[in-house]
C-alpha cells in the first residue's frame, strides 16, 4: 500500500467523514505543537547555586576579555616603539 492509494481511500470518504478526518489531523498537529512550546526550558539555571556560579563565570570571562584587549593593546604599542 503506498501513499497514493491510501489518498485515493480518504478521497473516496464521504464528505461529512473526510472534514471529521480532516479536523482530527489538525487538532492532532496543533497539540503536538502547543505540547512541544509549553515544555519546559532545559536552559535554565533551576538552583541558586547553579545561578551564582554562572554569574561569577560571566563575571570572570567579562575580566579576562578586559585584560586580553589591554595586553593586545600594550602589545601594538610595544611593537610600534
Amino acid at each position: 500500500m503506498n501513499i497514493r492509494y491510501r489518498i485515493e481511500q480518504v478521497g473516496d470518504l464521504p464528505p461529512v467523514l473526510a472534514a471529521v478526518l480532516g479536523i482530527f489531523v489538525l487538532a492532532l498537529l496543533g497539540g503536538v505543537v502547543w505540547g512541544l512550546l509549553w515544555l519546559p526550558d532545559h536552559t535554565k539555571l533551576r538552583s541558586p547555586a547553579a545561578r551564582e556560579r554562572a554569574q561569577r563565570r560571566k563575571e570572570s570571562q567579562k575580566r579576562q576579555k578586559k585584560l586580553r584587549s589591554r595586553r593586545e593593546s600594550l602589545q601594538r604599542k610595544a611593537g610600534r616603539r
